[in-house]
């Protein structure tokens, strides 16, 4: 029996395009700070020398839009689910929705799961989550497949992160950040669009090498929380070097500033 260990499995939906990379979500990196910080033993899934890297969308407005599976091991069924769900409602204070429903406790690895709410589920939930996540995979799979009909825009856009290609573009960084350019193939997306329905974008990425504003160590190692100040200083994650994946359009993106101006 390991005793007092919460494992969380890594997971890289893009493998076919960026593949040996250990990833988490950054919202699954926030919690496992505050887990860290509450002297819970976090273990990252592989367990191997792999650098943990994070996956961040610029603009989304929901946490844990994927599916999140927890293993906790050495602790009573109320008692894990509470550890779980506290440091969820921590990072509520933001106003951010969560998808409760993605988020699985699984006790010593056995058929006690349970869900956010500490409510037993389904046997089988758990693994119809697993078989969605790698059929999630499969679909970006043959997305990034495709070849872009236009040389000067080779990265496809989707529709809400789906892997649906709605269009293609290119993704740039300069003084102002980070900026798209692009075309927008489907039709339907395109009268969204001119209607007001959709109205940003937001970026998906991957933070290669992260610095973390308090104490100067990797992002992922440290306990520091973005957005918390210590000593009068608010804590932030530098993103030293990234990989952008892909970038959807949305219907209201968190950053007011991530706009679309499409010309008709």
């Amino acid at each position: 029996m390991i005793n007092e260990v919460i494992e969380i499995e890594s997971f890289n939906p893009f493998e076919c395009q960026y593949p040996n990379r250990k990833l988490i979500t950054r919202e699954t990196l926030i919690l496992i700070k505050n887990l860290r910080a509450e002297g819970h033993k976090v273990r990252i899934l592989p367990d191997d020398d792999q650098p943990l890297e994070i996956l961040y969308k610029k603009g989304i407005s929901e946490m844990f839009s994927d599916v999140l599976i927890l293993y906790l091991f050495g602790k009573a069924v109320d008692v894990a689910v509470n550890v779980v769900s506290s440091q969820i409602d921590k990072m509520l204070e933001s106003d951010k929705n969560v998808n409760k429903e993605n988020i699985i406790i699984n006790i010593d690895r056995s058929t006690n799961i349970f869900n956010y709410y500490g409510e037993k589920v389904l046997k089988n939930t758990e693994k119809k989550l697993l078989e969605e996540r790698l059929q999630f995979k499969k679909e970006y799979e043959k997305c990034f497949k495709v070849i872009s009909p236009f040389k000067k825009y080779p990265i496809p856009i989707f529709l809400n992160h789906k892997p649906k290609i709605v269009g293609w573009c290119l993704i740039y960084e300069d003084e102002k950040g980070l900026g798209t350019e692009g075309i927008v193939t489907d039709k339907k997306v395109k009268r969204r669009i001119s209607q007001g329905r959709l109205k940003g974008f937001s970026i998906t990425g991957i933070a290669k090498i992260t610095q973390c504003s308090i104490c100067n160590s990797k992002f992922t190692e440290c306990n520091h929380i973005p957005g918390k100040v210590y000593d009068n200083k608010e804590c932030v994650n530098r993103i030293i070097e990234a990989d952008f994946v892909e970038a959807s359009i949305v219907k209201q993106p968190v950053n007011p500033q991530c706009l679309i101006n499409m010309e008709l």
